[in-house]
C-alpha cells in the first residue's frame, strides 16, 4: 500500500498504474477533469495528476528524508535508505513503510501539495 501511494505521487515511471486502461477505468467511475485523457488525431495525452509532484518538489522530499533522523527503536535510520542520485527510496521494511505512512506522509506533503487534495 504504501509503496502504490508513495508512486503514485511521486510519479515513478512504470511503478504507476497511469497506462490507457487505467485512465479509461477512472473517467467511467470518478468524476476527475484533471486525469482525463485528452484525444486528438493521432494521439493520446495523459495529463498530469493534480497530486503527481513536480521534479523540485521530489528532490525536496528526497533531501528531506536524507537529513531526517528519528528516536531510537522509532525507525531505521531512513536516510540510509534514500538515494539522492536515483531519486529513489531502497530496501524499506514494513515498519519504515508503516512510520512513514502514519507520520510523514503528513509532513512531507502538507506544504508541497495544493489544499484542494
Amino acid at each position: 500500500m504504501f509503496e502504490n501511494i508513495f508512486n503514485a505521487v511521486i510519479d515513478m515511471k512504470g511503478k504507476t498504474n497511469k497506462n490507457i486502461k487505467a485512465r479509461i477505468n477512472i473517467s467511467l467511475f470518478c468524476h476527475c477533469k484533471n486525469i482525463k485523457l485528452v484525444y486528438d488525431r493521432s494521439w493520446v495525452a495523459k495529463p498530469k495528476a493534480s497530486f503527481n509532484l513536480d521534479k523540485n518538489a521530489q528532490l525536496l522530499v528526497y533531501q528531506w528524508l536524507k537529513s531526517s533522523c528519528f528516536p531510537n527503536g522509532h525507525a531505521l535510520n531512513i536516510s540510509r535508505l534514500v538515494n539522492l542520485e536515483d531519486c529513489r527510496l531502497y530496501r524499506m521494511k514494513s515498519h519504515d513503510c508503516h512510520v512513514f505512512m502514519q507520520t510523514l506522509i503528513p509532513l512531507t506533503y502538507q506544504d508541497l501539495m495544493s489544499n484542494e487534495i
